[in-house]
């Protein structure tokens, strides 16, 4: 894997700064955000947060740092690889460019303010932010459309597509018809027999899966709505998951929810599903099983460094370590901002084994 070997070497040195859980625990500990600057400044995020000091102070500072911190994800990620490496590497951000564009269309669609629309950008993808302004600018979808084929985008392509057949487009069309293209173009592209290809080809089938099942379980526990809608749940299907299609149009078939968790609970994901069954049960929040499968993910990714060294396991798995860490503390800034307990704050932590 000599492709991979002055990059991952790079993040190997990274990945020894990522903070301790004691760490971040202790940051919750502290009674003011200053305090909490002042302590980040003795971390591998002082660059970030002097800079940040420049123009914001408080909560906004750290915001603001961790969101230099994300970029900085994705530039050291091309600095460190090229060639095929850099172009498998540059797959792991596809998915936020589909995100991004999925938050400026949906924005468009419920008439969001802009700034809204903007705040809910990821800066982990490879359209430059000036060139998703523009398209968020747009007065309607049709625009923000015409806008994504004049820069030629590749989600330009299923967009005219969906254009063509069908008037006038919903939120809900727009954004499955982006996923269900995504997922097949991810099909076909990782079809080779790699190392590299099957790692990628599991982080795509977890992403599937996590789509489809936030499919199923909403039109399940909403099935009055989606008889009216006419629909086939095949419809509402994405390619490229661990959970087939089939078992999937089965589990459509059961009555509730938690018929649907206990007939996943013995697969890969059972630990985690009973989890945000029980939570579920607690709040009633659908989103709980989403959260549980990120969690799953965020496992997966971080043990590739141990168990896939030489390749393309290094950088996947940093990424998802950083951002973790990134997530972190941007939660202990809002939650010492907002005066909670350090013990609420240290439950809502993200614990990456």
């Amino acid at each position: 894997m000599a492709l991979y070997d002055y990059g991952n070497t790079r993040l190997r040195a990274r990945l020894s700064k990522i903070l301790p859980i004691e760490v971040l625990e202790g940051f919750a500990e502290l009674t003011s955000i200053d305090s909490l600057i002042s302590a980040l400044t003795k971390t591998s995020y002082q660059e970030s947060i002097e800079y940040a000091l420049t123009y914001a102070h408080g909560y906004t500072c750290v915001a603001e740092a961790m969101r230099k911190e994300l970029h900085n994800i994705v530039s050291d990620l091309n600095r460190f690889y090229e060639g095929v490496a850099r172009q498998k590497i540059d797959e792991l951000f596809r998915r936020n460019d589909l995100l991004n564009i999925k938050s400026i269309l949906r924005g468009l669609s419920h008439e969001a303010r802009l700034e809204d629309i903007t705040a809910a950008f990821s800066p982990l993808g490879t359209i430059p932010e000036a060139m998703l302004l523009q398209i968020a600018k747009s007065k309607d979808v049709d625009e923000a459309i015409g806008r994504i084929v004049v820069y030629q985008l590749p989600e330009a392509k299923p967009l005219m597509a969906l254009k063509a057949g069908r008037q006038p487009l919903t939120s809900s069309q727009i954004e499955l018809a982006l996923e269900k293209w995504y997922f097949a173009q991810v099909q076909s592209e990782l079809s080779r027999r790699t190392e590299e290809d099957r790692i990628l080809r599991e982080y795509y089938a977890i992403e599937a899966d996590i789509t489809n099942l936030n499919n199923l379980l909403r039109l399940v526990n909403a099935s009055r709505d989606f008889e009216e809608l006419g629909g086939d749940l095949q419809d509402y299907l994405v390619e490229a998951g661990n959970i087939s299609k089939k078992t999937l149009l089965s589990l459509a078939k059961m009555e509730d929810v938690e018929s649907i968790i206990h007939h996943l609970a013995g697969g890969k994901y059972g630990p985690y599903l009973k989890q945000a069954l029980k939570n579920f049960k607690d709040n009633g929040y659908l989103s709980e099983f989403e959260a549980q499968m990120r969690i799953f993910m965020l496992n997966w990714l971080s043990s590739l460094p141990r168990t896939f060294p030489l390749g393309i396991g290094i950088p996947l798995g940093y990424a998802a370590i950083k951002r973790s860490e990134i997530r972190n503390i941007r939660w202990i800034a809002k939650g010492v901002q907002s005066c909670f307990e350090p013990a609420d704050i240290k439950a809502n932590l993200e614990r990456v084994p």
